[in-house]
């Protein structure tokens, strides 16, 4: 199935969303596994290898990795300037990732949704089912996030 530009530009910020959540959890690994255990650190690893790889799969089945490449390429890059911009030298400071991936899952959210926008209206199966799985992942991860962060302030102000 052919994809315009449109699509084939979503799927690479997609790719370069989860390219990036990858990187930050590397990062901030010793702190992440503090805060929400090895497992579930692993599991976001696993599921965004998975993500990246399957998008990727899609552009190339289409014909547009040509276009996907560059734009996941540059949308990694963009992405890499703010969380390093707002993590600063803090990746051992968990709740200061916790508030990066807060902005950083939101923003995945929105542009899955993009992509399953282009999927539908494409009546593509298999992209409507990974946006559809990973939007609905990526909700789960914000509100444990969500939820982290509301102990650390419940935390701070009774300290």
């Amino acid at each position: 199935m052919n994809i315009n530009e449109f699509t084939a530009k979503k799927l690479g910020e997609v790719v370069a969303f989860a390219k990036l959540a990858k990187d930050t959890i590397s990062k901030g690994h010793s702190a992440l596994v503090e805060k929400v255990g090895a497992e579930k650190v692993q599991d976001m690893l696993d599921r965004n290898s998975l993500y990246e790889e399957e998008f990727m799969k899609i552009a190339t089945d289409a014909g547009a990795i040509d276009v996907t490449l560059p734009k996941a390429e540059k949308t990694f890059e963009k992405l890499s300037k703010m969380r390093d911009l707002y993590v600063g030298d803090e990746w051992d400071n968990a709740t200061e990732l916790l508030e990066w991936s807060g902005f950083f899952e939101g923003a995945f959210i929105v542009h899955l949704a993009l992509v399953r926008g282009a999927g539908e209206s494409l009546d593509h199966e298999n992209l409507i089912t990974l946006t559809n799985e990973a939007i609905a992942y990526h909700y789960e991860i914000l509100e444990q996030i969500e939820s982290e962060l509301a102990l650390v302030g419940e935390d701070k102000a009774s300290s």
